[in-house]
């Protein structure tokens, strides 16, 4: 039974909703990472395939700067999920100790709770517009394929990836362009690509709601467990001056009647 108590004793001061929150942001940043990643590299040697105008040089460099950005998102999102992981287990611990003197319950604790709620928030503002990015690639290729059934045009120009001014033979795929493109591997394999990296932006997203949850109601539970804190300690000084009082009375008491 005693070991069974300390396995049950340990399980109790695990965060688990911090838990849940940190594997979900684990598996959406890694979805969306991984996928995204291998989503812009085949969107290039497809787009490359195709004999319409297109800038090599500046293209190089936004993609590679896109997989840097993914990389630094990747480390990121893993550090900061530790981080508040073990924020958690700190708040779970006072809370469920009853309130003890520990790093959570001072000032400086109070305030580093202050600051993931807004760093949670900033990063949950972010994740939401990187969702709506991820959207659009998935529009494009829904409209594509649509295109590609109708043996219609695809004009690059109207999406933004191309300038508006160019001329219809270069910002546009037609003919046997238009099969080559459409009928390649590399078509479907990105498109569900950018499917996988909308959920995972969406878990991410999901995961960053439950972190700003778990952290507004540790903030709340350790501002309500200090307060407890400081109404008992004032309440057990009284009680000790009323019966320091009570047995200074009865001393006196005694002495009276003894003399």
């Amino acid at each position: 039974m005693g070991c069974f108590d300390s396995c049950l004793r340990c399980l109790s001061l695990v965060p688990w909703a911090s838990l849940i929150a940190a594997v979900l942001c684990w598996a959406g940043t890694a979805l969306f990472c991984g996928t995204a990643h291998e989503a812009v590299s085949n969107s290039y040697i497809l787009l490359n395939s195709t004999d319409f105008y297109w800038n090599e040089t500046s293209t190089d460099t936004i993609i590679q700067n896109f997989k840097y950005s993914i990389y630094g998102i990747a480390a990121f999102m893993f550090v900061l999920s530790i981080l508040l992981f073990v924020d958690g287990i700190l708040s779970t611990r006072v809370v469920k100790s009853d309130y003890e003197e520990g790093c959570k319950t001072s000032c400086c604790g109070l305030c580093i709770g202050i600051f993931y709620t807004m760093l949670v928030y900033i990063c949950g503002v972010g994740w939401l517009l990187i969702t709506c990015f991820a959207a659009f690639p998935i529009h494009f290729f829904i409209v594509a394929n649509s295109q590609c059934k109708a043996n219609t045009c695809i004009d690059f120009r109207q999406t933004g990836i191309l300038p508006a001014h160019l001329p219809d033979d270069i910002g546009r795929i037609c003919g046997d362009d238009l099969t080559k493109f459409c009928s390649t591997p590399t078509f479907n394999v990105t498109y569900q690509l950018y499917i996988v990296a909308f959920a995972g932006a969406a878990i991410t997203l999901l995961s960053m709601k439950q972190f700003l949850m778990c952290l507004s109601a540790n903030f709340a539970y350790l501002k309500m467990t200090k307060k407890l804190a400081v109404y008992e300690d004032t309440k057990y000084r009284e009680e000790m001056e009323l019966n320091d009082i009570i047995n200074t009375a009865r001393s006196n008491e005694r002495l009276t009647y003894k003399y």
